[in-house]
């Protein structure tokens, strides 16, 4: 009930800003199996396993930049799971007049809704949008450690595939990507400040112990 309360107040929002486009854009994309198919894949593919392929390069080629990288994901992950716990928001695709499709579920047999999944996924965990969030970090990282210049225009271009991926599947609303813009950024500002006054205290205090 407090997810579905959040939502519309989510919903009331965008329509006061002007922004509540969801219903129009799902309404276009489902008309189009292959753009369907190419959200589905972004919305995946390019969330957990580019963070994971992509972080396992930075390990081992550019260690500072993967340390502040992981930080600034962990710490925005735990800031998230908070306001998940506190403003749970129900998603487009769960909304109970079925004005949207959940094209993951119904179009692909991969989902972090998958039963196999569910004991660790929190379906009312709409705003923020680390999708959006962490493909900014992700997508800051490779333009910041990579030279090659396909390499850079995909990280400028992954945040904003991961936004539309997010509205066209009805996983999310136009505004929780604004919120996980917020809470990422927060992320890195945390990280740089670790980077500046915990890591150096910590190796000071290791010194001073041996």
């Amino acid at each position: 009930g407090d997810a579905l309360d959040n939502a519309n107040t989510i919903i009331d929002m965008e329509r006061s800003l002007g922004i509540y486009w969801e219903p129009q854009l799902q309404e276009w994309v489902l008309g189009k199996r292959a753009v369907v198919e190419a959200m589905n894949f972004i919305y995946f593919w390019l969330d957990f396993p580019l963070i994971v392929v992509v972080g396992l390069w930075m390990y081992f080629a550019r260690r500072h930049e993967y340390t502040v990288a992981r930080d600034a994901l962990l710490l925005s992950g735990a800031l998230s799971l908070i306001i998940y716990n506190l403003f749970p928001v129900m998603p487009p695709r769960l909304l109970p007049g079925g004005e949207f499709v959940g094209t993951i579920e119904e179009y692909s047999d991969l989902s972090y809704q998958a039963q196999s999944m569910q004991a660790f996924v929190n379906p009312y965990a709409a705003v923020p949008s680390l999708h959006f969030g962490w493909a900014v970090i992700l997508g800051g990282a490779i333009v910041l450690t990579m030279r090659h210049p396909l390499a850079r225009a995909f990280g400028l271009a992954l945040p904003w595939l991961q936004m539309a991926s997010i509205v066209f599947t009805a996983n999310h609303y136009i505004l929780d990507a604004f919120a996980g813009l917020i809470v990422c950024l927060a992320g890195v500002a945390l990280a740089g400040a670790m980077q500046r006054w915990v890591y150096p205290w910590v190796r000071t205090r290791a010194g001073a112990a041996t």
